[in-house]
């Protein structure tokens, strides 16, 4: 069916060459003949031929200006382009172009500028039709050229290394023989310390470690009015009776419930695209479904979970290679257990995030706030009119609480069956690339909390530095953490939550695995797993996260309210010096009761001070030196304290490009070359270095643009650029495809590849070339050269901060009348009883009379020498009661406002925007006809994940 389409395409092709050879030819026999006769000729002529090219689409629409919309489904007209003009069928087109020529003999005056603007157009619909058959074959080549490199790939996967270098010398002697790579040998060792050597931890030290962090709380007020009760205790009960209640109680194994868990099994990524599409099939046959239904329905009561082992052969393992430069090991599962184990997990999983949940019910939810300061408190609300109210609609204090709870607050946890669990998704497939959670509204979102966390982090630096003058941040991760997690923790773990001493079993039995890598052939040593939990799967992650949430927690206890910020083992802590301080404590001391290690490479803190700012109290250098030292990093990004600012990591930046120009190599065919690059441009390169939000600061995105074009140069102008001012004009992916098409079909004809074939979308007949560029460069802000500007045209970040002063000095001066409004009326009260007081005083009065008459006159002057707090004062204080500064905050983790009314820039829109008269002149709007393009190979193509390698060539 596949090699019809195309043979039919390429028929067509050499249809329209004929056609256009012979109009050519036509014309260039007549070549500077000019007469009225003549260019006659050649229109009826093209009218004819055009008429015979065209047999069998005359429908399709033009817009009588030399432009064939062509047969695609997509549309470059109309609002989406921007602008609208009245089209016509080719067909009729045609017939009014004839009619006209019959009409121009009997006209007078009729010059022949008309009849050749006919020849012109009618040889561009020739040509464009000529054209977008071209690039419809030139996209089935490419199509046919990537289905054989995937089954190269495929097939090279099935053989062991002794295969490879055996075929590698029979091929071809002097060929050089394929090995493992360096890296990947050195990761595989430390793995393999770490897994087959038994860490045990002491139990006793993490119940005792828990025990404090659930049991020592303060007390708090009973709002049944019952005597104060710890809430941590609480807390705990409420935890624990939730997972023991929820986890004995049966799992419901639906047809629905074991889709839910194929698609996290196909999500987790562990099989081999062969298991992989066995598992499409099977998610597609509803009388496959019911049965596993019924049959898992049965494996998943508690008696079965409790006889639950592995089987006698070995699991087999697989060393892949992530986009982010890690290697993971991958288990190889029959199909039925990693149904089985996701479905365990899910439910596991779900259990335990409802549970946490119970943190943040009404009766234990000040657990996670500071003890209130009653006489500050009350300090405050003698300061300022309506201080609680402000404080809980209108404060940083308040928002700061409920973005973490709902977008980082088990975000690692599934909400339901069906929320399938990409954590650890870091292959790089090209998709839609991060999108922008709502932070003040929306849900979480998993996969954007890395960037969500750096967003957080810019806001609080802005606030920080405008209320105190300084802010410090602290960063680290657990090195190796999956590996090397002790299996006595997450036991002592489970146990100490009160979950059934059946899944105990189950996790027991699930972690001590036989393993064997599949690279290793039949005879490779088996591995008997001792530590460590495998990656990607909802049954350990689940657990694991459980652990991690006493971290959270116990740096919130300690520090007296402050909130870790966690992308799994990823731990970000920021605030003030004293409280990072506290925080760092807190992670080793957790780091070493839990048996775990931190990662030095990640480890690093910082210390930004801003000595003009008023509110700058130094810090005792003590606390500064118990802080971890080295530089903070973010993706490609490097945190300089002096300039407050992230500015890009070059040397990080050529690092990662060698990686990618060394996998690209290995894609020889163009489609897979694209399909590479784009994984790692359109995802991993962009999110790398944060997207824009204003509390990067003005220059954030101008400066990413530049690192954008120093790794196209180290890509493709071989890695030995040293700036920005060093790449070439034609070191970047377009040329280098371009020369790779012409290098493998070159022999066929003659390819000018347009930008619009490389850019445009699949759909529409293009290679669909990821571009990030547009995505920064639509916030960069270009000052108007006008002398006139107003403040509306200062860049965003510094206008942000111009108005939070603005609106902090006109709420000061506000609160001040208010304040002094009320001193005013107090003090008028005060005399008025005085006077009453005097006038029924007399010689025989009480004392006690005598007394409140006292009490009095000090009331009143107490209440005239009262005064409203100062400016520094009232900003120190801002985060608890200022509007202005929670918009600061919510502005410095948003994106900048588009100037007037442009829309945000997309890969689609884009495209459409900056290729539209390319599309016109040289296709008339479509690049290729949708009947010959060979759409359905080429998904099932790009439905497989990328796969970096992790061999290289020998010589």
């Amino acid at each position: 069916m596949l090699a019809n389409k195309q043979d039919k395409a390429a028929a067509r092709l050499a249809t329209i060459d004929s056609h256009v050879r012979d109009a050519e030819a036509a014309i260039s026999s007549r070549s500077g003949v000019t007469d009225s006769s003549s260019l006659e000729a050649d229109v009826r002529m093209l009218l004819t031929t055009v008429r015979k090219a065209f047999a069998g689409s005359l429908h399709v629409q033009v817009n009588g200006r030399g432009a064939v919309g062509g047969t695609s489904t997509t549309t470059y007209r109309g609002t989406r382009s921007g602008w609208e003009e009245r089209t016509m069928r080719l067909e009729d087109r045609l017939d009014a172009i004839e009619r006209m020529l019959w009409e121009a003999k009997y006209s007078s005056g009729f010059s022949n500028s008309a009849t050749l603007a006919w020849r012109d157009e009618l040889l561009s619909y020739l040509y464009q039709g000529q054209r977008r058959m071209v690039y419809t074959t030139l996209f089935g080549h490419l199509t046919n050229e990537w289905a054989e490199f995937r089954f190269g790939e495929l097939s090279k996967a099935k053989l062991t290394p002794n295969q490879k270098t055996l075929k590698a010398s029979e091929d071809d002697k002097a060929s050089p023989v394929i090995v493992g790579r360096k890296e990947m040998h050195e990761q595989r060792e430390i793995w393999e310390r770490h897994v087959t050597n038994e860490r045990r931890t002491d139990t006793n030290r993490i119940v005792e470690f828990l025990d404090q962090l659930f049991h020592s709380g303060p007390q708090h007020e009973d709002p049944s009015g019952e005597e104060p009760t710890d809430l941590r205790a609480v807390l705990l009960r409420k935890i624990r009776s939730s997972i023991s209640t929820a986890c004995k109680r049966e799992i419901l194994v639906t047809k629905e419930v074991v889709t839910d868990a194929i698609r996290g099994v196909l999500s987790s990524d562990q099989l081999t695209s062969e298991k992989r599409r066995a598992l499409l099939d099977i998610s597609n046959k509803d009388n496959v479904l019911s049965e596993i239904a019924d049959i898992l329905s049965i494996d998943t009561h508690l008696d079965s979970i409790r006889r639950w082992s592995w089987g006698d052969n070995p699991i087999t393992v697989q060393m892949r290679k992530a986009i982010n430069g890690k290697y993971r090991v991958y288990l190889d599962l029959d199909l039925l257990d990693a149904i089985l184990i996701q479905c365990i997990g899910q439910s596991i999983s779900v259990n335990i995030r409802d549970a946490l949940a119970s943190a943040w019910h009404p009766d234990v939810c000040h657990v996670w706030q500071q003890g209130p300061d009653e006489a500050r408190t009350a300090a405050m609300q003698a300061q300022i009119k309506d201080f609680t109210l402000r404080k809980t609609r209108d404060s940083v204090h308040d928002l700061r609480q409920s973005i973490y709870q709902r977008i980082f607050y088990t975000v690692g946890l599934p909400a339901h069956s069906g929320d399938a669990d990409d954590a650890y998704d870091d292959s790089g497939s090209a998709g839609d690339g991060p999108k922008l959670t709502d932070l003040e509204n929306g849900s979480p979102s998993k996969f954007s909390l890395r960037t969500d966390i750096l967003r957080i982090c810019s806001a609080e630096m802005a606030v920080q530095k405008l209320v105190h003058g300084q802010f410090c941040i602290l960063q680290s991760d657990f090195e190796w953490f999956g590996p090397s997690l002790p299996h006595s923790t997450l036991i002592a773990i489970m146990k100490y939550f009160r979950f059934p001493s059946e899944l105990v079993h189950l996790v027991e039995q699930f972690l001590r695995m036989r393993m064997k890598f599949e690279e290793d052939g039949k005879d490779g040593p088996v591995l008997t797993r001792k530590t460590g939990i495998p990656v990607s799967f909802q049954l350990t992650e689940g657990i694991s996260e459980l652990l991690l949430f006493t971290l959270d927690f116990a740096v919130n206890q300690r520090t007296g309210g402050s909130y870790l910020y966690r992308n799994h083992d990823d731990l970000w802590f920021w605030g003030q010096p004293e409280k990072c301080s506290v925080a760092w404590q807190t992670i080793r001391d957790f780091t070493d009761v839990m048996g775990l290690q931190l990662n030095k490479e990640k480890t690093a803190s910082a210390h930004s001070v801003d000595e003009a700012n008023p509110r700058y109290a130094p810090v005792d250098q003590a606390i500064l030196n118990r802080l971890p030292a080295g530089k903070l990093k973010w993706g490609f990004l490097l945190f300089t304290p002096d300039e407050w600012k992230w500015v890009p990591n070059m040397p990080a930046i050529k690092e990662h490009m060698n990686e990618l120009r060394f996998q690209l190599k290995s894609r020889t065919a163009v489609m897979a070359h694209v399909q590479a690059y784009n994984a790692y441009i359109q995802n991993f390169l962009p999110s790398s270095f944060g997207q824009v939000v204003t509390g990067l600061g003005d220059s954030h995105a101008i400066t990413v643009l530049q690192a954008l074009q120093y790794a196209q140069q180290c890509l493709y102008g071989g890695g030995d650029a040293s700036s920005v001012e060093d790449a070439a004009e034609s070191a970047n992916v377009a040329q280098h495809v371009r020369k790779m098409i012409q290098a493998r079909f070159g022999s066929l004809r003659k390819y000018d590849v347009p930008d619009c074939f490389l850019y445009m979308d699949v759909d529409s007949g293009g290679l669909g070339l990821a571009n990030p560029v547009p995505e920064f460069a639509q916030f960069v802000h270009l000052a108007k050269d006008d002398e006139y500007t107003d403040d509306d045209d200062m860049a965003p970040m510094a206008k942000a901060m111009y108005n939070v002063k603005k609106e902090l000095s006109d709420s000061y001066r506000a609160d001040g009348k208010a304040f002094a409004e009320k001193v005013h009326a107090k003090r008028q009260k005060n005399r008025l009883g005085q006077r009453r007081r005097a006038a029924h005083l007399s010689a025989s009065e009480s004392s006690m009379d005598t007394d409140v008459a006292v009490d009095e006159a000090e009331t009143a002057k107490s209440t005239e020498t009262a005064q409203f707090m100062s400016f520094s004062e009232y900003v120190a204080t801002s985060e608890e009661h200022s509007r202005a500064v929670r918009d600061l905050y919510t502005t410095m983790f948003d994106p900048p406002a588009l100037e007037g009314d442009r829309p945000r820039a997309d890969s689609e829109r884009w495209a459409l925007a900056v290729f539209h008269t390319e599309l016109e002149e040289l296709f008339g709007g479509g690049i290729a006809e949708d009947e010959f393009l060979s759409l359905g190979l080429y998904r099932t193509l790009a439905e497989e994940k990328v796969r970096w390698d992790t061999e290289q060539p020998l010589l």
